[in-house]
């Protein structure tokens, strides 16, 4: 039976037996998560594919596998959005026809419509698969959208805890990709590594890399050697293999850089920040609406304050969390 606690449409997943009530992590603060993929959800229908303007076949699992559903409360009711978790995917090699291969944590600020994806469980003909495709696009990809201010709000307001249960999150998930104790590091890592040798003093290279060592130096064993991270249990994952992985996965060198970089991009969601800037082919609020976190270049890299320790906004952070354990800030639906 569905939680009554649960935002409506978990629930009637739930009531769909597409995901079950240990799916859904919630905060202490009324942030809910689906911790099962929009892949994993339509299969239990058995929607495999869906078709694309041209009428090709296109399979959800090089598309859908790394989105999921979150939820925030908007008083008396809930408003739903999208995020991503995605490993280093080697999907879009060659002539594959998929979605991005680089890793890293999305989360989105515009709604997504939820009754379009139910629509498309309770008949998944072709035209509810290509208008479910249209919504994920809008939500996860498409330009000129507006966010939702109850999703600015929450992620822009440095008590929330949301951004803490996604780190997590994506932590275990990526370390569920092990094996025999090894992780292999992102691609675009190594290529960092490889860069920050030739170019020693540039400090955007030589930022992750660094840590890195400092990390090796502070543990008892040797966390990563820039090839792989060594996990010894991918259930329960250290907290400096964590710190490897987010790393080395999303640029961010702890939770508290990690949840200002939410705070940071929810903040720049206004009027004045949709003008149009011509090196970013748009503005910054086109860049900010979706908060993208991911060791691969992005508009917000540089001088951005989440990646300093000593910055106001990661200071915040450390300050209202850094006393309080994830396990203090998130339950599962039972």
């Amino acid at each position: 039976m569905a939680d009554k606690n649960a935002p409506d449409t978990f629930r009637l997943l739930i009531s769909d037996m597409c995901i079950e009530n240990c799916d859904i992590v919630k905060s202490s603060d009324g942030f809910f998560m689906v911790n099962r993929s929009l892949e994993s959800i339509l299969s239990k229908k058995g929607i495999f594919d869906f078709p694309d303007a041209s009428g090709r076949r296109l399979e959800c699992s090089k598309f859908f596998d790394d989105w999921f559903l979150y939820a925030v409360s908007n008083e008396k009711e809930y408003v739903y959005s999208l995020l991503k978790l995605r490993e280093q995917e080697h999907d879009a090699e060659g002539s594959s026809l998929a979605d991005g291969d680089t890793p890293g944590v999305t989360i989105s600020f515009i709604s997504f419509d939820c009754s379009i994806l139910l629509s498309c469980l309770e008949q998944p003909t072709d035209e509810n698969r290509m208008k479910l495709d249209a919504e994920i696009d809008r939500v996860v990809a498409r330009r000129g959208q507006r966010h939702n201010g109850a999703l600015k709000r929450y992620f822009t307001d440095p008590r929330s805890v949301g951004a803490y249960i996604v780190a997590d999150a994506y932590i275990k998930h990526i370390a569920s990709f092990a094996e025999n104790g090894r992780l292999p590091v992102p691609e675009r890592y190594r290529e960092i590594v490889q860069q920050s040798i030739v170019h020693k003093h540039s400090k955007k290279l030589t930022r992750i890399p660094s840590f890195i060592d400092i990390l090796n130096q502070s543990s008892e064993y040797v966390v990563c050697d820039n090839e792989n991270i060594f996990i010894k249990n991918r259930e329960e994952p250290s907290c400096y293999e964590a710190a490897a992985i987010l790393a080395t996965h999303t640029g961010n060198t702890s939770f508290f850089s990690f949840a200002a970089e939410v705070e940071y991009h929810a903040r720049f969601l206004t009027p004045l920040a949709k003008i149009k800037i011509p090196f970013l082919h748009g503005s910054v609020y086109d860049s900010a609406i979706r908060a993208d976190m991911t060791i691969g270049d992005n508009e917000f890299e540089g001088p951005a304050p989440f990646h300093r320790s000593d910055s106001k906004i990661v200071k915040r952070q450390y300050e209202l969390h850094g006393s309080k354990k994830i396990s203090e800030y998130k339950n599962i639906i039972s």
